[in-house]
């Protein structure tokens, strides 16, 4: 499944209709008080929306998926579906709402429907014959009804074709990181079939985020200015001055604000047997896959822009149980990385300190970021991320072609921000990446992707 953006997404003409979440009953005593607190990355969206909407420059901050279903559609399963799915996830049917204490501490107050309490409202904005009219009310749906400052903070839509139909999901970061959105497809897939043939969808109970959050912040709380996660986080941020990394070369060349809307793209690495390739050539080496293509990564910087020393921030995921595996929920952590690339070092010894490294960061992914923050004194704002995620064993991977699935982020507002998402799939790897629209990002940023898949294919070749 490819992760495009949003103004990359072609969908065909047809009737689309927006599916909205309600509470089944009027009765407010449906929504259950909840002492399950919000999840320190929750805790950081909604503080950061507060700001963002105070200062009068909100900006989307959804992730959705789209896919197709085959054949006239029938909306009474289609229905059934989309609450089996909503029932399924706890997180859907709970809301989240934040309030400054008299200390000015954010504090949030949770309330959640119990299952079956869910209803849906339908809204038909008619027959479409124009793509690009088509995609401009889907964003538009999307960046309304995802407000993660209020409940419901996700939507369905569909677009009928006759023959077939686009369904599209879409939900605020709050709900969901990036694996959570290639779990839907499978899920509403299975749900809408069984319900058309009245038959079981064969889908296991999975676990609840709201589960997870309190023993999150529970470890969370264990930490202190001279815990040994703090100081790898503090060893890590005095190497530039105080700094989180930043992309290898300036990307940001008028005033920040207001922010310039981000650009990006998609570009395929390597087709399947090149990528077969380069795992091989990089276990033969003594590494994987992904310490590969950082490596790759690292060493363009280097030759360059005359680097010795390569910075990012890797996201690592926090599904340590098994019942979180098909949860949908925010189970992110973020690490620091850190490389040595000397000038006389190959592939295989870059490769080497990019495994290391990982390795070294990884445990230091358990520590939020909101929280680092305040144990170091100082903001820390992720500029330059790397994210990697092998796709190949998410249910329904291989019928993602059939069913056309696209996962999609909303725009995004920022002068500073370099992002690469690295994915691997059972059709080959992509690069996904996204950057500041400004002279010097339009300048920098491609230019350094083209040398990186230059050289990662002369590697995953043997050359």
């Amino acid at each position: 499944m490819k992760f495009i953006d949003m103004w990359d997404l072609d969908v065909r003409p047809g009737q689309l209709t927006a599916w909205r979440p309600k509470t089944a009953s009027s009765r407010a005593a449906g929504w259950v008080p909840d002492g399950r607190p919000a999840s320190h990355l929750q805790e950081a969206h909604l503080r950061g929306a507060l700001r963002t909407a105070a200062e009068g420059v909100r900006g989307p901050s959804w992730l959705a998926t789209t896919f197709e279903l085959p054949g006239p559609l029938d909306r009474d399963a289609l229905r059934t579906a989309f609450l089996g799915w909503a029932d399924r996830h706890e997180t859907l049917r709970s809301r989240l709402r934040p309030a400054a204490d008299g200390t000015g501490t954010l504090r949030t107050d949770r309330a959640t429907l119990p299952t079956g309490e869910l209803g849906l409202v339908q809204d038909d904005f008619g027959t479409f014959t124009d793509p690009g009219a088509l995609r401009a009310r889907i964003e538009s749906v999307l960046d309304g009804d995802t407000d993660p400052l209020a409940w419901p903070s996700f939507v369905f839509l569909t677009v009928e074709h006759g023959d077939s139909t686009t369904v599209c999901v879409g939900l605020d970061h709050l709900n969901a990181d990036g694996y959570s959105v290639l779990l839907i497809a499978y899920e509403v897939v299975q749900l809408y079939r069984a319900a058309v043939e009245k038959s079981d969808p064969g889908l296991a109970q999975v676990g609840s985020y709201l589960d997870f959050t309190g023993p999150e912040r529970e470890a969370a709380d264990r930490l202190h200015g001279e815990h040994p996660t703090v100081c790898g986080w503090r060893e890590f941020v005095a190497q530039d001055g105080g700094r989180l990394p930043e992309f290898p070369a300036p990307v940001t060349d008028g005033p920040e604000r207001p922010a310039p809307a981000q650009n990006g793209g998609l570009d395929w690495l390597l087709d399947a047997p090149q990528a077969r390739a380069l795992d091989v050539v990089c276990k033969q080496k003594g590494g994987d896959l992904f310490s590969g293509i950082l490596a790759c990564l690292a060493m363009t910087a280097r030759n360059r822009y005359g680097l010795e020393r390569f910075r990012t921030l890797v996201p690592v995921h926090t599904r340590a149980q098994r019942r979180y595996l098909r949860s949908l929920g925010w189970y992110v952590g973020i690490a620091p990385v850190s490389l040595p690339v000397h000038a006389e070092d190959g592939f295989a010894q870059v490769m080497k300190e990019a495994g290391e490294a990982l390795r070294t960061a990884h445990p230091l992914a358990d520590a939020p970021l909101d929280l680092l923050g305040e144990l170091l004194g100082q903001p820390l704002e992720p500029r330059f991320m790397i994210s990697y995620m092998d796709t190949r064993w998410v249910p329904g991977a291989r019928r993602w072609s059939d069913w056309n699935a696209r996962a999609l982020r909303s725009r995004r507002f920022d002068a500073h921000e370099v992002y690469l998402w690295v994915v691997r799939s059972h059709e080959g790897v992509y690069l996904s990446f996204r950057f500041p629209d400004s002279e010097l990002g339009q300048a920098v940023v491609p230019a350094y992707l083209e040398e990186a898949r230059r050289l990662v294919r002369l590697i995953a070749a043997g050359l």
